[in-house]
């Protein structure tokens, strides 16, 4: 059982793992729709992560460029993106937490 507090915490907490995830996906979509692609080509990575994440924390399972701090692919995915300021926006937002979550304090 979780008190009002907690509750207030698992709610934002739902927010970050589901709707900012599922808003990431929906973004995804698009960028695949306007190249001539199906969002079903994911599919596969998608249900592989979230399968992991049934033996694994989420932090400990963390790919991609920024966790490999791979600024030269960082910098290949900004210049494809930067036909949209939103998209680059909300790229180096992202690629900033999981830079800094992955650096010793």
């Amino acid at each position: 059982m979780v008190d009002e507090q907690q509750r207030q915490w698992v709610h934002v907490a739902a927010v970050f793992a589901n709707n900012f995830s599922n808003h990431l996906f929906s973004i995804s979509e698009d960028i695949l729709n306007q190249h001539g692609m199906k969002f079903d080509i994911l599919k596969p990575l998608i249900f592989r992560f979230i399968e992991s994440l049934e033996k694994y924390s989420p932090a400990d399972i963390q790919t991609g460029p920024a966790a490999r701090k791979d600024f030269q692919t960082i910098e290949k995915h900004l210049q494809l993106l930067s036909s949209d300021a939103r998209l680059q926006n909300i790229y180096r937002v992202l690629t900033d937490s999981i830079i800094s979550s992955n650096t010793p304090n």
